[in-house]
C-alpha cells in the first residue's frame, strides 16, 4: 500500500503542473476507490498546486516582464498573456485578486505573474496562496469524493488497477470540464468587487468578531440592550412605526408623515389606506413598506389605487404608508452615544446615489442595463424589478431611474459622505436622538434637497430610524478597501456591545438567544412574501 501511495502521489503531483483541477478531482476519485490514502492524495495535490504558484511568482519576480515577450515563452503557453488587467486589480484589490483567481478560469496565470512583477512581498504571497490552495483543494475533494461515492459501483466493473485508474481519469476530466464551464459563467467582475459578495460570504469575519465580543462580554444576546427603548434593541423584529412615533412627539416636522395600516384582510387594509389618504390629504405617489423589515425588502412606490391593491394582495402583513419625499438626495447617518455621556457622535455618513441609464433610441432597457459596467453586476435585481419594461426602447437622452429604495442590496450606490459632516449637523442629530427614549445607537435614513442646508442641520426629512442591526453603510463605497470595511464594522459592533453592557449594568435583562433565533426565522419566512422592491 505504501508503494501504491507513493506512485499515485507522484502521478497526482506531476499532473497538477499540467491540469490542476483535473489532478485534484482525479485524486479524490482514487481515494474513493481505495487506490491511495487521503493524506497522500490531498498532500500531493496541495504540494503540486502550491509549488506551481510559487514557480510563477518566482519567474516573474526574478526575470521580469522581458521573459513574457520572448517568442519561445509565448509558444510554450500557446497564448498571449495580458498582464495589464491583473496589474490594475492589484492596485485596488491586492490580496482579493490572488484569492479569487484561484477559482476563476483564465485568471490564475496572469494574476500570479503580476504578483511577481509588482514585487508583492514573498511572505504575503506565500501565506495567501497557501490558504487559497488549501481551501480550493478541500472544495474540489469534497465535490469529487461525494460524486465518486454515488457512482462507485460502476468502478467495480474494472478488475485491474489500470482500468480503475483510466476510469478515474475519464470521470475527473468530465468533472473538470463541467466545473470550468460553470465557473466561466460566474461574473469575475462581481467576484472582485467585494461589495457584491453574497452576505453569507461577506459577513463571515463579522460573525467571528461578534462571537469574540459575545465571549468577552459573556452574552450572545447582549446587543438587544443597545437601545432599551426599541424592541430587541433594534437587532431584529422592531416596528418601524413605533420608532418613528417616538420621534414624532418632539420632531414631527422632521419626519416623513407615516401611518401604520394593520392587516386583517386585503379589503380591510385597502379601505384603511383609502381612509388615511382622504383624512390626511395624501396624494400619489406614496411609499408602502413593511412595518417590520430590513435591507429595503418590500419597499414600493405606489402611484394609484391599483398599485395599492396589488401590493396588499402580495404582502398580507402590517404595512406603513408614508408620504413620498422626493429628495432628490438621501444619506444614512450612523450615530452613537454612550449612556454615561452627555453628547453623542456621528460615526459615519453614507451618501446614497440612485443610478440611471440613458436611452439612445436604439437599445432596450435590458441592453442598456447589461452594457453599463456597474448596473450589469446587479442586472438580475433591476430586470426583476422592471420585468414588464425591459424590452422598452428608451428615446435618445431619456433617463430611467433604476432604484427608488436607498438600499445597497436593491441596487443603490453607496459612497462615503464624510464631506457632508459638520458640527452643526452632528449637534442636530444628537438633539434628535436624545429626544427618543433610551436610544443610543443606530442609523437615520434622511432625504434632503440641499447639501448646504444639511450641513447646517436643517431642511431634511427622516424616513427611517434603525437600531442595533443597522450598518455604517459608507463601507460599500467602491473606493473603500475590504480591510477598511471590516475595520469599520468591527468598530461598530464594539460600540454596540459596549453600549449594551453599560445598559446591562443598569439592571436591564437581555432577550434570550432562543427568542432571537425564532424572530430571525419568522423574519426569513416573511421576507419570502415581500413584493419586488422599487
Amino acid at each position: 500500500m505504501a508503494q501504491s501511495d507513493v506512485f499515485h502521489a507522484l502521478l497526482i503531483f506531476g499532473s497538477t503542473f499540467v491540469l490542476e483541477d483535473f489532478a485534484v478531482l482525479g485524486a479524490a476519485l482514487l481515494v474513493v476507490n481505495s487506490m491511495i490514502s487521503l493524506p497522500w492524495a490531498a498532500g500531493s495535490s496541495f504540494a503540486g498546486i502550491w509549488l506551481g504558484d510559487l514557480g510563477l511568482y518566482w519567474l516573474a519576480s526574478y526575470y521580469g516582464r522581458s521573459v513574457f515577450d520572448r517568442r519561445w515563452f509565448k509558444k510554450l503557453l500557446g497564448k498571449k498573456i495580458d498582464l495589464s488587467r491583473s496589474e490594475a486589480w492589484f492596485q485596488n484589490h491586492g490580496s482579493a485578486a490572488i484569492v479569487f483567481s484561484r477559482a476563476v478560469p483564465g485568471t490564475r496565470l496572469p494574476t500570479y505573474l503580476a504578483a511577481g512583477l509588482l514585487k508583492v512581498p514573498a511572505i504575503r504571497f506565500l501565506t495567501i496562496t497557501a490558504a487559497a490552495c488549501a481551501a480550493w483543494v478541500a472544495v474540489l475533494f469534497w465535490l469529487s469524493y461525494h460524486a465518486g461515492m454515488m457512482v462507485i459501483s460502476e468502478f467495480r466493473m474494472f478488475r485491474s488497477e489500470a482500468g480503475k485508474l483510466a476510469a478515474c481519469m475519464v470521470l475527473a476530466a468530465v468533472f473538470a470540464w463541467t466545473l470550468r464551464k460553470l465557473l466561466k459563467k460566474v461574473c469575475f467582475a462581481r467576484i472582485t468587487r467585494w461589495e457584491f459578495w453574497p452576505p453569507a460570504v461577506f459577513y463571515i469575519p463579522v460573525a467571528i468578531k461578534y462571537v469574540l465580543l459575545a465571549i468577552r462580554y459573556r452574552s450572545l444576546s447582549l446587543p438587544t440592550l443597545a437601545n432599551p427603548g426599541m424592541h430587541a434593541g433594534g437587532l431584529i423584529g422592531e416596528s418601524k412605526f413605533d420608532t418613528l412615533a417616538d420621534l414624532a412627539h418632539t420632531h414631527s416636522s422632521l419626519l416623513a408623515e407615516t401611518h401604520l395600516v394593520r392587516y386583517h384582510s386585503a379589503d380591510q387594509q385597502f379601505a384603511q389606506v383609502s381612509r388615511i389618504r382622504e383624512a390626511h390629504g395624501l396624494e400619489y405617489p406614496l411609499v408602502l413598506k413593511p412595518d417590520v423589515g430590513q435591507r429595503g425588502y418590500g419597499f414600493k412606490l405606489v402611484r394609484s389605487d391599483d398599485d395599492v391593491r396589488s401590493y396588499i394582495k402580495q404582502f398580507s402583513l402590517d404595512v406603513l404608508i408614508q408620504r413620498y419625499v422626493p429628495g432628490p438626495y438621501e444619506v444614512g447617518i450612523f450615530y452613537y452615544r454612550f449612556p454615561q455621556d452627555r453628547t453623542g457622535k456621528i460615526f459615519a455618513i453614507t451618501e446614497k446615489v440612485f443610478p440611471l441609464v440613458t436611452g439612445d433610441g436604439l437599445h432596450t432597457l435590458e441592453e442598456l442595463i447589461r452594457a453599463d459596467p456597474r448596473a450589469a453586476l446587479v442586472a438580475e435585481t433591476y430586470l426583476q424589478r422592471f420585468a414588464s419594461e425591459k424590452a422598452k426602447i428608451l428615446a435618445e437622452g431619456e433617463s430611467f431611474k433604476l432604484v427608488e429604495a436607498g438600499n445597497h442590496c436593491q441596487g443603490a450606490i453607496f459612497l462615503d459622505g464624510g464631506q457632508l459632516f459638520s458640527e452643526a449637523l452632528e449637534k442636530r442629530i444628537d438633539e434628535i436622538s436624545q429626544s427618543v427614549a433610551d436610544f443610543f445607537v443606530g442609523r437615520f435614513d434622511i432625504r434632503y434637497s440641499s447639501e448646504e442646508a444639511l450641513r447646517e442641520g436643517r431642511d431634511f426629512q427622516i424616513i427611517e430610524l434603525n437600531g442595533a442591526s443597522s450598518e455604517a453603510t459608507n463601507i460599500y463605497d467602491p473606493r473603500n478597501s475590504l480591510w477598511n470595511a471590516y475595520l469599520t464594522l468591527f468598530r461598530q459592533w464594539e460600540i454596540v456591545f459596549a453600549i449594551a453592557n453599560e445598559n446591562r449594568k443598569r439592571g436591564l435583562r437581555t432577550m434570550s438567544v432562543r427568542t432571537i433565533l425564532e424572530k430571525f426565522s419568522q423574519y426569513r419566512r416573511q421576507t419570502a412574501l415581500h413584493p419586488v422592491s422599487d
